[in-house]
């Protein structure tokens, strides 16, 4: 897994459990599929905006940001273009029509998308994945859920850290960085196959060596918690209330 800096254990955020900060996403995340208007996806981003920014955790979150900055678009482009609900012409570039529908539906998910980074990022940034190992498997996960669950957290960074490796490795072949921004984004198709590879290379090796280190037997002991939380229980039933209220709110509004 990636590297990680020592977690000041005095700060507010290494009080809150990680299962409250897996509901904190999980809540954030209903809540923007939930919303259907971007405009009404601008109080979550700035909910966890500022959940991120009070934690002073902020580069992981600039490198993540950046790192979906493709995604979101390459979701522009093609659903401005293509979105089969697309009749509104909102501008013209060259041969290139884009819609007013398509711009909508691609500008609320990437809202989500961003929701979804932000939220992570204070979980990943706040939390080292052994704190988080260890919690997890002292609340009953077994070592393969847990293992399964830290890989879903932490693939986006780890994934960043593969790309830096790529891109130093190409300019160690005398592969000249891009300048313009189509340029860039040339670059980074060709990178795409590679950077996928390695990222799944890498999750099968850790998952052999776990193996191999007998984190699979059933002799094995949990590790004890140290760390103290604040009203971690407490807090997971009022997530969980949350996070049920929200997909019944989703349920209802897809049946009506």
């Amino acid at each position: 897994m990636i590297g990680q800096a020592a977690i000041d254990q005095s700060k507010w955020y290494a009080k809150v459990d990680p299962i409250s900060k897996l509901l904190l996403i999980a809540g954030f995340t209903l809540a923007s599929f939930v919303i259907s208007q971007p405009l009404l996806e601008l109080p979550l981003l700035a909910a966890t905006a500022l959940l991120i920014m009070f934690s002073r955790k902020t580069k992981g979150l600039w490198a993540m940001t950046a790192f979906s900055l493709f995604l979101i678009m390459t979701m522009l482009l093609i659903q401005g273009l293509f979105w089969p609900g697309n009749h509104t012409l909102a501008l013209k570039a060259g041969i290139l029509l884009f819609y007013q529908e398509g711009l909508t539906h691609a500008l609320l998910l990437g809202c989500r998308i961003l929701v979804i980074i932000f939220s992570t990022c204070f979980f990943i940034e706040t939390t080292t994945i052994s704190e988080n190992a260890k919690y997890l498997e002292a609340a009953g996960l077994s070592y393969k859920q847990v293992y399964v669950l830290m890989s879903v957290c932490y693939i986006l960074p780890e994934m960043k850290q593969n790309l830096q490796k790529i891109q130093l490795a190409q300019r160690a072949r005398g592969i000249v960085p891009a300048k313009s921004v189509w340029s860039r984004v040339e670059m980074i198709v060709p990178v795409l196959v590679p950077l996928i590879i390695k990222t799944f290379q890498m999750a099968i090796n850790r998952s052999i060596s776990l193996q191999l280190r007998g984190y699979d037997s059933p002799e094995r002991r949990k590790p004890e918690l140290k760390q103290e939380y604040w009203l971690g229980h407490k807090t997971h039933l009022a997530l969980s209330l949350i996070c049920l209220f929200l997909i019944g709110g989703k349920a209802w509004l897809l049946v009506k």
